[in-house]
């Protein structure tokens, strides 16, 4: 379709748009009276990745770790917190929690009936979400921190005692400080042994597995650990390297102690060795407190940043209900439903609509372009139209576009070998009986002997139009009750002869074919220069009989009525009987569906004659 061709279906159901719309803003208006009132109050939250001096490859990216404080926020420990904390229940339905596309942000959306409210719930969700990440990233590093406080703890005990023993130099102190050093070494053991198995355990659950490539060939594949098996496998080896530094402090000490033990316990040499063990105690200490402050800086590093950047605010005005909003888009939805349908109704529509229809499918010229005509009041039939129009309004664009038909006619009989012209239409209300009324009057306007016979000897109409009367006629001559010339009719002048149906006959096939009608078409063309017959439409035998028995045939078309595959079969059967199909005339069409003709006669539709 052409632009122009998709302009003129909107104009021709612009009425199902505007209702559409009409009907979407009336909805989305009764919507927003049914809709709860909604607040909406927003907060946003910074998050920074906390600087860390593991390996990159441990750390979680800014964005992965914004993904993740965005799942934990609408957690139910979250939410049960803060339900406790506002003394009434939160629901994960009122929560949403969006990453700020390019920015290290998470914005947090809460919607409420009350304004105030809103704002509480998500001020307090940020507020218990920090606490509860707190606990969370020192949970990690508890373990480690607990144990290095009891091994601080021991080693001033220890030492403690060496100090009491140098200054009384009893054995028995000495055998009790053997004893909590061969414990202390017992248990660096034993802890030792069980680091060893976890990472054997660890490194047994990304051993290699069978797989196959894409060529199908069976090959040996390693996993790749997650973060937190790596995190642990770090944090294991450093312990155990820790461990066996320490232990091999102690079994210096044990080693000093014992000799000490050996030498009595009062020499000067022991006396040597129990400061040497005291040295190594404080030399413990020293790295024991070392360790315990490097695991505070490394929890400390290792938590990420969480800023409450903006607190949430009151809102003003709800969200929902929005009428403005709701009435756009049901006007929207009904100009779309509305589309819908035109669509629908178009594919369907089997109808010819325009001139290039007709001529893609009936491969005929169209020789007339009829518009539509204005009615007339007080006629027998509130529905005839103004005519014959080409007398009452000789002026106007259809008595042009009659005038128009007339000799495109003429131009396509330049050797005058129609004498006789059938105006046929594939169904019935068409208008072939204004067109044969019209062209018969237009043609003897231009000084043409014309004969115009009524053969619709079912549904007569030409009597009615030129207003005669039909008690007699052609049914009365072909059933010889009466002659040809006492049914002749002059209208008007002396140019235009009118021959009505006459009585309704019980078989007007077989009177239309008899060989009588054959030779009162011969007696006419012999005392006019054309007759034009108004036959039945094609849907009757009648047609195809008359058909037939004259020169040629002009179809008239009504676009959007005539159906293509109607029209078609018209033709068919037209070829079938042999007649002569000149070409079609359109009628009843609406100025836009015929391009400039139609506008340019309008262009000069005030013209007047000067006399």
């Amino acid at each position: 379709m052409e632009p122009r061709q998709y302009l003129n279906l909107l104009r021709r159901w612009a009425w199902i748009f505007l209702l559409g719309a009409v009907l979407g803003i009336a909805i989305g208006y009764v919507v927003s009276l049914y809709q709860d009132t909604v607040y909406e109050a927003s907060t946003k939250v910074l998050i920074m990745q906390a600087s860390q001096d593991q390996p990159t490859n441990l750390a979680q990216s800014d964005q992965q770790l914004a993904q993740t404080f965005t799942e934990l926020l609408v957690t139910r420990p979250v939410l049960d917190a803060a339900s406790e904390s506002l003394g009434y229940k939160i629901s994960s339905g009122q929560v949403k929690v969006q990453r700020v596309q390019n920015a290290q942000l998470i914005e947090l959306i809460v919607e409420d009936d009350d304004p105030q409210q809103a704002a509480d719930i998500a001020n307090t969700l940020v507020k218990v979400f920090l606490e509860h990440n707190e606990k969370l990233q020192s949970s990690r590093f508890a373990s480690s921190e607990g144990s290095l406080q009891a091994q601080l703890q021991q080693v001033e005990e220890q030492i403690a005692n060496l100090n009491e023993q140098f200054n009384q130099r009893s054995s028995e102190n000495l055998d009790t400080q053997i004893e909590q050093v061969t414990r202390t070494i017992a248990d660096m053991q034993a802890e030792i042994r069980s680091l060893d198995e976890e990472l054997i355990r660890l490194t047994y659950e990304v051993e290699p597995m069978p797989a196959f490539d894409v060529l199908g060939r069976r090959i040996i594949v390693t996993p790749t650990p997650s973060v937190d098996q790596r995190i642990q496998s770090s944090q294991k080896l450093d312990r155990l390297e820790e461990l066996k530094s320490l232990l091999a402090k102690y079994q210096e000490i044990y080693v000093s102690l014992s000799n000490s033990r050996a030498n009595g316990g009062g020499s000067t040499g022991n006396t040597d060795q129990i400061q040497a063990a005291l040295a190594l105690y404080q030399q413990i200490y020293s790295n024991l407190l070392n360790n315990y402050e490097a695991v505070r800086l490394a929890r400390l590093k290792s938590t990420p940043n969480v800023i409450q950047v903006e607190e949430a605010q009151a809102p003003n005005n709800p969200v929902q209900p929005r009428p403005s909003n709701n009435m756009a888009l049901g006007a929207i939805l009904g100009l779309v439903l509305a589309g819908g349908i035109v669509f629908t109704i178009e594919y369907l529509d089997d109808t010819l609509r325009t001139p290039t229809d007709v001529m893609s499918v009936l491969q005929l010229p169209v020789l007339g372009y009829i518009g539509e005509m204005p009615r007339r009041r007080g006629l027998r039939k509130s529905n005839d139209p103004l005519l014959p129009l080409v007398v009452e309004q000789p002026r106007s664009i259809v008595a042009e576009a009659f005038r128009s038909l007339r000799i495109n006619l003429e131009f396509l009989d330049q050797e005058g070998e129609i004498k006789s012209l059938l105006i046929a239409s594939p169904g019935h209300s068409e208008g072939k009986s204004t067109v044969a009324v019209n062209l018969a009057i237009v043609m003897a306007q231009s000084g043409k002997r014309v004969v115009l016979i009524d053969a619709d000897m079912r549904r007569p109409s030409v009597h009615h139009y030129l207003d005669f009367s039909n008690r007699v006629g052609l049914s009365d001559v072909l059933q010889n009750r009466v002659t040809l010339p006492s049914v002749e009719k002059t209208w008007k002048d002396d140019h235009l002869t009118v021959i009505t149906s006459g009585r309704l006959p019980v078989n007007p096939t077989e009177l239309i074919n008899s060989p009588k009608m054959s030779q009162i078409l011969e007696d006419l063309k012999g005392r006019s220069d054309i007759i034009i017959i108004d036959g039945p439409p094609f849907a009757l035998a009648d047609s195809l009989v008359l058909s037939s028995k004259v020169d040629g045939v002009l179809v008239v078309i009504q676009p959007s009525r005539t159906v293509a595959n109607a029209a078609v079969t018209m033709l068919d059967q037209l070829d079938r009987a042999g007649a002569k199909t000149i070409g079609i005339a359109l009628n009843r069409i609406h100025r836009d569906d015929t391009g400039y003709y139609y506008k340019a006669l309008e262009d000069y539709s005030s013209y007047s004659y000067d006399v």
